[in-house]
């Protein structure tokens, strides 16, 4: 009997919660298919770039200072105490001393040597009238050349020949002064020649004029005598 009454209300209900649901699922499928058309005609914004700035990290803070080293405290210094020393009076004395003073020493003057008559300013103590200055105590007059000196007459050229130019010397134009030093005989000849001063390529040449030349004696006191002589030859290029 209950079965008859409630079958039919179930049946109505049923059909009803299956109308429901078929409405639910076609509004569901309607909005999605809704909203898939909307995106596909929305018009599409271009994307704004936002610039993005970088900044350095800030540096670092400094380290902390570091803690004040503990200083140890002065200590007072003291100060020394110098002594007191009175001051030393000096006692003048009533008179000063005279000091003798002595005259100074005149040195003693050589004795001068009285010179002999006929004897020659600058000669030796002891030697002969008459003899040459340079010369040997006990030598005699013409035994060897002596030195020329002021005191005699010099040798004269009499005749002989003038240096002739070497070809080397021409070739490098040679000029200047020669010395030779010679022996002139008391018959004036020229003898045993050395070149103190030379020139290149003309020391032969000059040596050769000079022993072909004759020359005066040197004289002492009006004699003859044989001497070490010192000649200057100059050479000049010939023009």
């Amino acid at each position: 009997m209950f079965d008859t009454i409630t079958a039919p209300r179930a049946k109505r209900r049923a059909g009803t919660s299956m109308a429901v649901s078929i409405l639910l699922h076609g509004a569901v499928v309607a909005a999605a298919f809704g909203l898939a058309y909307a995106r596909a005609h929305m018009p599409k914004t271009a994307a704004v770039e936002v610039p993005v700035a970088f900044r350095p990290p800030p540096p670092p803070p400094p380290p902390p200072p570091p803690p004040p080293a503990s200083r140890k405290p002065k200590t007072p210094r003291t100060e020394r105490i110098r002594p007191k020393v009175p001051p030393t009076t000096v006692i003048q004395p009533r008179e000063i001393p005279k000091v003798e003073e002595k005259p100074p020493e005149m040195p003693e003057e050589p004795e001068e040597d009285e010179g002999v008559e006929g004897g020659v300013e600058g000669g030796v103590v002891g030697g002969v009238v008459g003899g040459v200055v340079g010369g040997q105590i006990g030598g005699q007059i013409g035994s060897g050349p002596v030195e020329f000196n002021d005191t005699m007459t010099p040798p004269q050229k009499v005749s002989g020949p003038d240096p002739q130019y070497t070809s080397q010397a021409l070739e490098r134009e040679v000029e200047g002064m020669m010395i030779v030093k010679c022996v002139v005989s008391t018959q004036g000849v020229v003898r045993g020649c050395r070149v103190l001063k030379s020139l290149p390529f003309m020391d032969r040449a000059v040596v050769d004029a000079l022993e072909h030349r004759r020359y005066s004696p040197a004289l002492l006191r009006g004699q003859p005598i044989e001497v070490d002589y010192t000649f200057k030859v100059k050479l000049t290029l010939p023009r």
